[in-house]
């Protein structure tokens, strides 16, 4: 059994090739600077090309799950913490995208003051 982060960025003009690169660097720099012991599982973002389906004038530009450890519960606290802050810089990228953040059952929402994602009614 395990938990996964998932995100969602919506917009409603499609992500620009060049963002789309941007973010691909970030995710790679992240899975490849992971200091936490071997990587558990890297940050997936889905196909960008499936992303791009409208719904009612919104676009889904980027998606993905990514697994975190649970055996250990400090391991999972840091790993939780790597991947937020690599979402930070994906929204730094897409700073005008609606973000949907949740672990499991725990949403999380974008703080301007602390330009960071916290768990809901933090």
């Amino acid at each position: 059994m395990g938990v996964s982060l998932y995100y969602t960025a919506n917009r409603s003009t499609p992500a620009t090739p060049q963002e789309q690169r941007l973010c691909d660097e970030i995710a790679q720099r992240y899975d490849e600077q992971y200091p936490y012991g071997d990587l558990y599982e890297g940050f997936c973002i889905y196909d960008w090309e499936s992303c791009q389906d409208d719904q009612e004038d919104v676009n889904v530009i980027l998606q993905g799950a990514t697994k975190l450890p649970i055996d250990d519960l400090e391991l999972f606290q840091d790993v939780l913490g790597w991947w937020l802050d690599c979402l930070a810089e994906l929204k730094g990228v897409l700073p005008d995208a609606q973000w949907d953040v949740s672990l499991d059952d725990v949403n999380f929402e974008w703080s301007e003051e602390k330009h960071c994602f916290l768990p809901q009614g933090d």
